[in-house]
């Protein structure tokens, strides 16, 4: 044996650094070493040494290797190799497991596992072995108690997850041929998608009853939202031992993760974990299903039955894991002596994540979410004030006086808070009140939930940042996502946005950002929404970098339904939520960025499950029982009309123009608003520079139309654009954004190219602002477009807009450019309120025609308004501010006329002059073949709103600004109602001045139609 010279006195105080986390034994201390090592450096001493040795360890492997095999479970043994039971068991005697209570941790490289093994009476090895789980990655992991309970063992295969020979070995194909006799009643395909989805270690070590069992998990867990929790007795009659085999399916959920905080679910609630089988199976389309069967028993060794109220507590917290993020600050808070159930905790995480997103407007530095989240995680008082008090308010199973407890624990942490002499942490801890204050309905005592989803009342918010008070909120927070809904009247409508961040920098961005991009996309909607029923609105998620999309947008989804399903026989809402709003909520959503097709359908279809009164009517632009926005390019064909117009008060529309867009040919309003100019200009109009999110391409003399076409026709990003079509200009090119100076130049070149008109037809929020704007100027100091026509919402910061505004551009504001897309959307919830999916595909075609004639007719009546009104004081404003006094104004009296209309019984609204104005707003195919299902099927609140829209907007368009500016409100109503009478009068005129044979009808005709209304609606005052 070689023995370590020690050279110097260096050496050994190196040896004593290297131990100073120990406190070292008499023998090793410095001053002693020299000696050891001189007792043994003959080979005699080194032998009798190694003879003592392995004297000690065949005495403890005498003891050990009988008792191990004795107490294994019966599975372990038949599905554990030979090998690797040697190794386990060396293990338990060489890492003095049992001896000094020990935690060993193997990893073989050989075969690609990680296994601890943990000593522990009752089963608490196992909850001893469960926080080291999560930082290790598993496809399947296998945990064993001894049957006395002394030791526990669990293994983690990490080897790649792979299908291949998957069923080769002669012991996997005995097991395929019994699986497929087991599930032979089961649908064939789902059954084929399975067997070949299955990894081959998983079938090496699963039994064919755990992997029928998983196939019932997975099947179910496609069919449904919800986390699958199946409850199985088991009692054994020899030694009447009673039992549960829990089997458990979670969607996207990494496996040591799950097995980690379901042993901690158990745990909380002091039920044994015996034995674990956790595995992943990846299905097709990348869908990821975790499947767990543990055994467990009751501290008591009583039966375990649903009715159990503890076992109750831990299905609640299974449930509850499918929707909470792990692995953050908050975790902590499910362990230690007095630990938060999963729930509470979730409910801690919604607190913290509203106060650092309102908090961080303040000071970003001082309310970080980090901050944030720690100060409220180190206050374990607070929190359990709050708790309380949230449960003294939405507890439906509370007892006694609500309110009286309410306002106990209200007052309990107002004192806690208002006594910190630290400022910041005075106002984490006011803000957390803030929040939960103003919920008036929650779905986080329902036990089957996506995630925990609140109705927020709008006073919530802080006027100094928020001088606009929306009608309503809701906050919903989910396993990988959180996100905002606002909307700024009753019947509202707005898209669904999903912000997918590529890092966790652009996450924590968005996250901050998050409620001032809905509400600011809210606010302009509702500026945009005033030629329709439904006031402005918008939903917002932002989801964590590389989580499942899909799955995060249908945890949100089915939370907004919790609040605002309601029984069709009671009219309320699910039991278990306490309901402070107390008036039924109709919501309806639209699609934008990154909600696909297969979302929209799903979204539908979920509404129709959970029974939503309005289901086909909660988002629009299905692909079969709508209008397709992209496919028939809605939101373009409004885009181009203020276009058309801008281009008439230029002068220029008969000449040759140039155009610069942001948004490529494969966007919804770019790509649309690219074919749509070469459809109404041809080659009159050139388009000089194009960007998107992946690159650019530019040309002086125009990019080449026909391949510009392509790229629209089969939906490409600019970067595809044949650099050969370019014209040999100098300065033309086509780039990716996949350098620094690329990106830089894509993200630039809407300023830097000069044109007639820029398009912002895509891009992200703001980009915009106050302390960039300046680069949309040249050199020489002019602006580098004559006109800006906004098709994408919100491109501009409102400081930035007047500044370019002032530098002499003609801007048409976003509420007035890009409305179509929501009137459209208004006319296809029409159309979903009152007929049937087939009905609307036998008049589709004819149904999208008319309503774009009507969209185009609104956005011709706004343009012309504008220019006609800047005009007459072209000093004293600018079209942006003429945009925003329109739709004001609009909205005003849109508010007024609403709130009159709601105060008419129903029997009043049931009159010809309101007919008239329902069948004047709706597309005449509706109306000549549903005409009663108008007046029959649509929601009074509806009705309402549409006959407050279309008089407003109707008679402002024709009348000009400040036509209503001196009007009481009540008269106001009477002159709107004359208008409609006096339309309805003109219009027989005109009917009876086709049919006649007078001279000159057709100009008097249209004199009547200009102007006949507004003359007899004067005279009749």
């Amino acid at each position: 044996m070689t023995l370590p010279k020690i050279h110097s006195q260096k050496w050994l105080s190196e040896v004593e650094l290297l131990d100073s986390d120990m406190e070292p034994s008499v023998e090793l201390k410095p001053a002693n070493i020299e000696n050891f090592f001189s007792s043994i450096s003959d080979t005699k001493a080194c032998d009798k040494a190694a003879t003592s040795i392995l004297n000690v360890l065949s005495k403890e492997l005498e003891q050990t290797i009988p008792w191990y095999l004795s107490q294994m479970p019966p599975l372990y043994l038949w599905s554990t190799s030979q090998n690797a039971l040697i190794d386990d068991i060396l293990e338990i005697v060489s890492g003095k497991v049992l001896s000094e209570n020990q935690i060993a941790e193997r990893v073989s490289a050989a075969t690609q596992t990680t296994t601890f093994i943990a000593a522990g009476e009752h089963s608490t090895a196992t909850f001893r072995i469960a926080p080291l789980l999560s930082k290790h990655k598993a496809k399947v992991a296998r945990l064993f108690n001894t049957l006395d309970k002394k030791i526990g063992l669990c293994e983690l295969y990490q080897a790649p997850y792979t299908t291949e020979a998957t069923w080769n070995a002669a012991k996997s194909k005995l097991k395929l041929q019994s699986l497929k006799e087991i599930l032979s009643q089961q649908p064939k395909n789902l059954v084929d998608s399975f067997l070949t989805s299955l990894d081959k270690d998983y079938v090496e070590v699963a039994t064919v009853k755990q992997m029928s069992l998983a196939f019932e998990a997975v099947k179910y867990s496609i069919e449904n939202e919800n986390t699958y929790v199946n409850l199985t007795t088991i009692m054994d009659e020899n030694t009447s031992d009673i039992r549960v085999r829990v089997d458990i399916c979670l969607k996207h959920f990494p496996v040591t993760a799950a097995m980690e905080n379901i042993i901690g679910i158990f745990n909380r609630y002091n039920f044994q974990v015996r034995r674990f089988l956790a595995n992943e199976i990846l299905m097709e389309n990348n869908q990821r299903y975790t499947i767990l069967h543990l055994i467990s028993a009751s501290p008591t060794g009583e039966m375990i039955t649903d009715n159990m109220k503890s076992w109750g507590k831990v299905l609640k917290g299974l449930k509850t894991l499918s929707y909470v993020d792990h692995g953050d600050e908050f975790s902590s808070l499910l362990l230690g002596d007095s630990p938060f159930s999963l729930n509470e905790t979730n409910l801690v995480r919604a607190m913290a994540n509203w106060v650092h997103i309102f908090l961080t407007k303040q000071n970003p530095y001082y309310y970080s979410k980090d901050r944030v989240s720690r100060i409220i995680a180190n206050n374990p008082v607070y929190m359990e004030f709050c708790i309380r008090y949230f449960r003294a308010r939405f507890d439906p199973r509370f007892v006694g006086d609500r309110k009286s407890e309410a306002q106990h624990y209200f007052d309990e942490i107002k004192l806690f808070y208002s006594e910190l002499s630290d400022v910041v942490e005075r106002n984490i801890l006011k803000e957390g009140l803030n929040f939960l204050s103003h919920i008036l309905k929650t779905n986080y005592f329902l036990i089957s939930k996506g995630g925990l989803s609140f109705r927020i009342d709008p006073s919530a918010l802080d006027k100094q940042f928020y001088p606009e008070t929306p009608y309503g909120i809701f906050y919903m927070i989910g396993r990988n996502f959180r996100a905002f809904q606002v909307r700024y009247r009753d019947i509202s409508r707005g898209g669904m946005r999903v912000v997918i961040p590529k890092n966790s920098g652009d996450y924590e961005n968005a996250l901050a950002g998050i409620f001032d991009e809905v509400n600011g996309l809210a606010s302009a909607q509702q500026l945009k929404n005033k030629d329709i029923p439904e006031g402005g609105s918008k939903c917002v998620m932002v989801v964590r970098p590389h989580a499942d999309k899909n799955e995060a947008v249908k945890a949100a989804i089915s939370g907004l339904l919790d609040l605002i399903v309601t029984d069709s026989k009671i009219g309320a809402l699910a039991e278990g939520i306490i309901d402070y709003y107390g008036k039924d909520e109709i919501i309806y959503l639209g699609p934008d960025e990154n909600l696909t097709d297969d979302l929209i359908v799903w979204i539908i279809q979920h509404a129709l499950h959970r029974k939503y009164k309005y289901a086909y009517a909660f988002m629009s632009s299905k692909p079969d029982f709508g209008i397709n926005h992209k496919t028939y390019g809605v939101t373009s064909e409004g885009v181009n009309v203020y276009v058309d117009n801008v281009l008439r008060y230029l002068g220029i529309q008969n000449s040759t123009f140039r155009v610069k867009m942001t948004g490529g040919p494969d966007g919804d309003v770019a790509g649309n608003e690219l074919n749509i100019l070469y459809r109404e200009y041809g080659e009159r109009c050139r388009v000089v520079a194009v960007a998107d999110g992946f690159g650019a391409a530019h040309d002086p003399k125009g990019l080449n139309w026909g391949e510009l076409i392509r790229l629209f026709k089969e939906s490409k990003s600019i970067v595809q654009f044949d650099p050969s079509k370019l014209s040999g200009d100098s300065k033309a090119f086509v780039i990716s954004a996949n350098t620094k100076e690329n990106i830089k130049i894509r993200d630039n070149i809407y300023a830097t190219v000069e044109a007639e008109v820029f398009i912002p037809a895509g891009g992200r929020p703001y980009t915009v602002k106050e302390s960039n704007w300046d680069r949309y100027l040249l050199p020489s100091g002019r602006p580098s477009s004559l006109a800006i026509v906004e098709g994408a919402n919100i491109f501009f910061t409102k400081e930035a807009r007047q500044k370019i505004v002032d530098s002499g551009v003609v801007v048409i504001k976003d509420s007035s450019a890009n409305k179509a897309g929501v009137s459209c959307s208004s006319y296809e919830i029409i159309a979903c309120l009152t007929i049937l999916p087939e009905e609307f595909a036998e008049i589709k075609d004819i149904y999208v025609k008319q309503v774009l004639e009507i969209i185009r007719r609104n956005a011709d009546q706004e343009a012309k308004l504008l220019f006609r009104e800047w005009l007459k004081n072209k000093n004293n404003t600018d079209l942006v501010k003429l945009s925003y006094e329109i739709s004001t104004e609009i909205n005003q009296a849109k508010d007024i006329l609403l709130d009159k209309l709601n105060q008419l019984k129903d029997e009043e609204l049931v009159v010809d002059k309101f007919h008239f104005v329902l069948f004047k707003h709706c597309p005449p195919i509706l109306v000549e073949k549903y005409k009663d299902r108008i007046l029959n099927r649509l929601p009074r609140a509806h009705k309402i709103a549409i006959l407050s829209a279309h008089m407003a907007s109707h008679v402002i368009y024709r009348e000009g600004l400040n036509w209503l500016e001196s009007m009481h409100p009540d008269q106001i109503f009477k002159v709107a109602l004359d208008y409609i009478e006096a339309e309805r009068d003109i219009e027989k005129m005109v009917a009876e001045l086709a049919s006649s044979s007078i001279s000159f009808k057709n100009e008097i005709m249209e004199v009547l139609k200009a102007s006949g209304a507004k003359h007899l609606a004067s005279s009749r005052m």
